[in-house]
This record gives C-alpha cells, structure tokens and sequence, in this order.
C-alpha cells in the first residue's frame, strides 16, 4: 500500500534532521550571550562558509548588525551548492551584479552581494577559491594569515546539514 506523505510530515522529517545536524552553541547570536557563554563580548572572527541556503545571509548580517566580531569573512568559491544559491539570489535581485575574477561567480560573492542589497553591509574579506568542506578552512587560515588577523576565537556559520561535517574536518 502508497501512503502518500503530507507536506507538513515532509516539513516536519526535515526540521528533524536540520535541528540534529545544524548545533548551536547560542541560543541567539549577541554580545550578551557570547558573555555569557564564553566571556567575552565580541568573537575575533566570524566566518560564514558558503552553501546554497541563502539565510545563512541573514544570520551573518543580523551578528554584523550585532556587532558580535572583529571581522567579518565569508568563505566559498563554486561547488556543487553554486547554482541552487545562484538561482535563489538572482530571483531576488535580478539585476545584481554577477563580476567575478573567476569564469563565473563565486558564493562568497554572492553572500556579500546579498549583504549588500538587503543590509548594506560590507564585508571585511573574502575568500573565493574553496571548493569543499576541507578547502573551506584550510583557505580561511591561510586568509586570517595572509591579512595579519590574530584569533582565539571564530564563530562558525554554515548550512544546518552542513555544519557536523564541517566540525569533524
């Protein structure tokens, strides 16, 4: 027998699955509760790693609009989340700008063209060229290296499915 499966138990199936893989550390991402879970009041750092859920967008430019870090820097070249951001952003502003020093535009950029139409906000860096989970850090820390950006602390901001992984590597 078929049982054809509501969209609400479908919604229902995939707020399961987002709420185990995406942790959160914060109940809310402000100064106060980064005092009152980890002493201090700003991070050094806070990264945003590309993906193709464009609400990450908000969470960065909500903690910007928080001033909860330093510096601000958004991570990620083209992968296989590329177009699926791509195709959500540019029905939302279909006359943003799409110039690259790649062939074709990066998510990092895409995030910060994001920031910029629905926050104006700027960014403090970019990094263009990762293309997976382990590029992704890997090219963060030679980026905090090569700009002279000393931490002890990052906060991590990535796609709910993404964000297990992302800690394992």
């Amino acid at each position: 027998m078929d049982k054809k499966i509501s969209e609400y138990e479908i919604a229902n199936c995939i707020n399961v699955l987002g709420n185990f893989c995406g942790k959160r550390d914060i109940d809310e991402l402000t100064a106060f509760e980064l005092m009152k879970k980890y002493g201090v009041e700003k991070a050094d750092v806070m990264v945003l790693f590309g993906g193709s859920i464009l609400a990450g967008g908000d969470i960065l430019g909500n903690a910007m609009k928080n001033d909860v870090a330093k510096k601000y820097v958004i991570v990620g070249g083209r992968g296989h989340t590329t177009a699926s951001l791509e195709e959500q952003f540019y029905k939302l502003y279909p006359d943003s700008d799409k110039n690259s020093i790649l062939s074709e535009i990066s998510e990092a950029e895409i995030f910060r063209n994001y920031l910029k139409h629905k926050y104006n906000l700027q960014l403090d860096f970019l990094e263009i060229h990762s293309t997976n989970c382990g590029k992704n850090i890997t090219n963060l820390l030679k980026l905090l290296k090569e700009k002279n950006i000393t931490f002890k602390n990052i906060i991590i901001s990535q796609d709910a499915t993404m964000q297990l992984r992302m800690e394992a590597i």
